[in-house]
């Protein structure tokens, strides 16, 4: 009996221990749990918020445009020369002078060429005398048939040149083929205008062209439907390809482009322009604006939001101009871009942010 009340009075005082050390336990891991709230309380009263700006990305469509410079000439022009070595008797208009089709611009001097038509009508008629007399002595049988028809070859080429020679009296009046206005004048009343020298130019200005040199490296990308702008002193004119030479331009390796210039444009001829022309589209690209991107070494980075932490992409870009660049990897549509206060951040921080809308519609200009 004395045991047994030892054993019970043994097992009680374990009961008590036990059960002052699992109060003692539930209160040391009461402190721990407070402990640690209070912790993350102070860590996020102390956790830095940085604010910044984003954008959500969206794709756009991306234009490549190439400028190239030439000079702005009429389409229709006309040069005035003359078949012969002859003085000029009147020049009846200047340049910058109007002029319409037809008109007799030069009259060079008649007095030989008229001599010459004159002495050419009597060889032609007495050729003409000749033949007949011989065809009508061939009809007798007085004489043979090759003598007639050496008579008619003589008459034939004097026909010839008698009329050679009406042509050339004519041209004595040198006459403007279009209308337009005089660009050039290279001769005066009384000096000698030699065979082939160009004396007047004509120029059409309501019919305007530039001739466009471009490079090997766009030339295959412009076609007849390529879109052009023309820029004269910073305004733009819509232009459109006409002609595209296959062949370089000797000396510089450049291959001709010629550009129609709209009607009343204003551009005169001599005009010195830019011209760009758009060699490339992708559509559904993802742009940016290029001051985002953080350069380290060879890597490329952006900052996008994360719910309410800033997080660290790598990115791949492509052509860029004007302040935007093409993302060819590591952002898609739906991202929220940090924009603005991306300079101090790192992966993970936290953020407050203002959202905007990415607006990609770029373009890409370079010269050419």
């Amino acid at each position: 009996m004395l045991k047994f009340l030892k054993s019970i009075r043994i097992l009680l005082w374990v009961l008590v221990l036990v059960g002052v050390g699992c109060l003692v336990g539930w209160q040391v891991m009461a402190k721990l749990r407070q402990a640690e709230a209070n912790l993350r309380s102070l860590e996020t009263e102390t956790e830095v918020t940085y604010p910044v700006e984003t954008e959500i990305i969206k794709t756009s469509n991306w234009e490549t445009w190439r400028s190239y410079y030439g000079q702005a000439k009429s389409a229709h022009t006309q040069n005035i020369t003359t078949y012969e070595r002859e003085i000029v008797k009147s020049v009846n208009v200047d340049i910058g002078s109007a002029v319409k089709a037809g008109q007799t611009l030069i009259t060079l001097q008649v007095a030989d060429r008229s001599a010459r038509v004159q002495a050419g009508k009597t060889s032609y008629d007495e050729a003409k005398l000749n033949y007949n007399r011989l065809k009508q002595l061939n009809a007798k049988g007085g004489i043979s048939q090759s003598e007639v028809d050496s008579a008619y070859a003589a008459m034939k080429s004097a026909e010839a040149s008698l009329k050679s020679s009406q042509s050339t009296l004519q041209r004595t009046s040198l006459k403007a083929s279009i209308n337009g206005i005089v660009s050039v004048r290279n001769v005066e009343p009384g000096e000698v205008a030699e065979a082939g020298a160009v004396l007047l130019s004509i120029v059409d200005p309501k019919e305007m062209e530039a001739e466009l040199m471009v490079s090997k490296k766009d030339i295959a990308k412009i076609n007849k439907s390529t879109p052009v702008e023309i820029y004269v002193d910073g305004v733009k004119h819509i232009g459109w390809v006409k002609r595209i030479s296959p062949e370089a331009q000797t000396g510089s390796g450049l291959y001709p482009v010629v550009v129609g210039l709209p009607e009343n444009s204003g551009i005169l001829p001599g005009t010195y322009v830019e011209g760009r022309f758009q060699v490339a589209r992708q559509n559904n690209v993802v742009v940016i604006p290029s001051n985002v991107v953080i350069y380290r070494g060879n890597s490329q980075a952006v900052y996008i939001a994360d719910g309410s932490r800033a997080k660290h992409v790598e990115i791949t870009t492509g052509e860029g101009r004007e302040g935007r660049v093409i993302v060819t990897s590591g952002l898609k549509p739906g991202d929220k871009l940090i924009t603005s206060g991306n300079r101090v951040l790192f992966d993970g921080v936290s953020i407050t942010q203002n959202v905007g809308l990415a607006n990609n519609n770029s373009q890409d200009s370079n010269e050419g």
